[in-house]
């Protein structure tokens, strides 16, 4: 009986919003993460240059999702991509039998803060809304605010800054990183966590 073989459909790949060159050659000749930025500002690419400047790949591009950036790779575009350990949906990388992970390492996370822009930071006690990648949501139970009514799930931390800060008539927040409050001008009310150690998982495209 002749064997029927079947391909999944293979969703179209956004454009990258982000690449960063090495200036050095690299084990992969470019890797993908998540950034929505032009000018990166996700924990993902803060490690990920890091990562790559030792030699790791020569460029690494950022796309608007994690799920983008995998596509990414299983289309050819690049030869990896890699992923915060914290991310809730990683398990769905391991399970794709066109992906496999190939290397970990350990990166500190630039700050972990709750931010707003300068009118909702000043001596608010309350926020209206607060925006917060997936990946915060611990984070979430150790703002000491005497009130929060919504928090609202977004797909980067760049994003969140960008959410709060459309907010208009309201006190918005989000939880991002230091890197991007300081790129938007948020102003940093408290700093939920400083410095910590966080795993990136790499993944490559399954030959198999």
């Amino acid at each position: 009986m002749k064997q029927l073989h079947t391909r999944m459909h293979m969703p179209d790949v956004p454009e990258p919003a982000f690449r960063g060159e090495t200036n050095r050659a690299g084990h992969y000749r470019s890797a993908a993460t998540l950034a929505d930025d032009p000018a990166g500002l996700t924990c993902s690419v803060d490690a990920g240059m890091k990562w790559a400047g030792e030699g790791r790949a020569s460029a690494l591009i950022g796309y608007p999702t994690f799920e983008s950036a995998a596509e990414s790779v299983k289309a050819g575009r690049h030869d990896a991509f890699l992923v915060a350990g914290a991310y809730p949906e990683i398990r769905s990388f391991f399970f794709d039998p066109e992906l496999k992970a190939v290397e970990a390492f350990i990166a500190t996370l630039p700050d972990m803060v709750l931010a707003a822009p300068d009118q909702n930071a000043n001596g608010a006690t309350e926020f209206s809304r607060i925006y917060h990648h997936p990946a915060t949501v611990p984070l979430l139970a150790t703002i000491n605010r005497s009130s929060l009514a919504q928090t609202e799930q977004v797909t980067s931390n760049s994003l969140a800054c960008r959410r709060a800060m459309a907010e208009t008539g309201k006190a918005a927040a989000a939880i991002t990183n230091a890197i991007c409050a300081e790129h938007y001008g948020l102003s940093v009310i408290d700093v939920l966590s400083a410095g910590t150690p966080m795993s990136f998982v790499v993944f490559e495209r399954s030959e198999g």
